[in-house]
């Protein structure tokens, strides 16, 4: 297993963060080491400071190194593997939260292109480091332990120059997208993400059609079927899961709908080896 350190915090239930650190850790992987976590229901940062290694997700396979940073994504299935001989030592905060997925996305860090190089390293590991060693946790260590992740993002947000500031309808579709990405697999509906955003439903709806180039509805199911297309395609999920994990109230709805929008069954697009490509959506 190799030296791993790693610490948990809880946050203070009087207040509602909209990101939530559940914890930092330090690992000094053995040769080979392989991790495979077929879903996790949270965001995890790596950031490596010496050795070679390998990160698989979304049929993308990924060689990292010292100064690489790479994400772990919710609800999708993921791989990473160190190097025979030369094995990745990083260290990593875990991560929810609503503004999670948006928080990401100005580090330039999405769940399409998961990874960031970033020199020197050291400015974001030393602000990991001291919370990494921990044993014991008060609730001014969690304060410290966001306020920390949030320096860490600001520093990624400055790295990558290629950031512009959104536009007001941009801001809210944005908000929007993330609150779909991070919660599809709930039952969620158009009104709830409008009452989240804080808008009215009607101009919510015409500027994400405007800003996206599909209504919100459509978004929403282009984006369970492509995760369901996925988890049908790398997972040994059952249908029955799949449709769990990608926001379907029965596997049999899930059927049905999927049938209507593929033109298939789930069990005969797994079976084939050749099939369509689902709608586009952002993975």
């Amino acid at each position: 297993m190799g030296t791993k350190t790693i610490c948990y915090f809880s946050q203070n239930q009087s207040t509602n963060e909209t990101v939530r650190i559940l914890d930092y850790g330090y690992h000094e992987t053995l040769p080979g080491h392989y991790s495979a976590q077929t879903i996790i229901d949270h965001y995890v940062l790596h950031c490596i400071v010496r050795g070679k290694g390998i990160y698989r997700v979304n049929n993308q396979t990924y060689r990292l190194g010292p100064n690489d940073c790479f994400l772990l994504i919710p609800r999708v299935p993921i791989s990473y593997q160190s190097d025979e001989s030369d094995p990745w030592v990083y260290y990593w905060v875990g991560f929810d939260g609503i503004d999670a997925l948006q928080l990401m996305q100005l580090c330039n860090i999405t769940n399409a292109s998961p990874i960031l190089h970033y020199e020197p390293m050291e400015e974001l590991t030393e602000l990991i480091r001291p919370l990494a060693a921990r044993n014991t946790v008060s609730i001014s260590d969690s304060y410290t332990a966001l306020g920390n992740f949030y320096l860490l993002c600001s520093r990624l947000m400055q790295h990558n120059r290629n950031i512009k500031p959104l536009s007001r309808k941009e801001y809210y579709v944005s908000k929007a997208i993330s609150l779909i990405q991070d919660s599809y697999y709930n039952n969620i509906s158009v009104q709830s993400i409008c009452d989240a955003v804080g808008l009215d439903r009607t101009y919510l709806y015409r500027i994400f059609k405007e800003i996206s180039g599909i209504p919100m509805q459509q978004y929403i199911t282009n984006l369970r079927l492509k995760r369901a297309c996925y988890f049908l395609k790398n997972s040994n999920l059952s249908y029955s899961e799949v449709a769990y994990y990608c926001g379907y109230l029965s596997e049999q709805y899930f059927a049905m709908a999927f049938k209507k929008d593929m033109g298939m069954s789930p069990s005969a697009y797994r079976k084939s080896p050749g099939v369509p490509e689902p709608p586009d959506a952002p993975a």
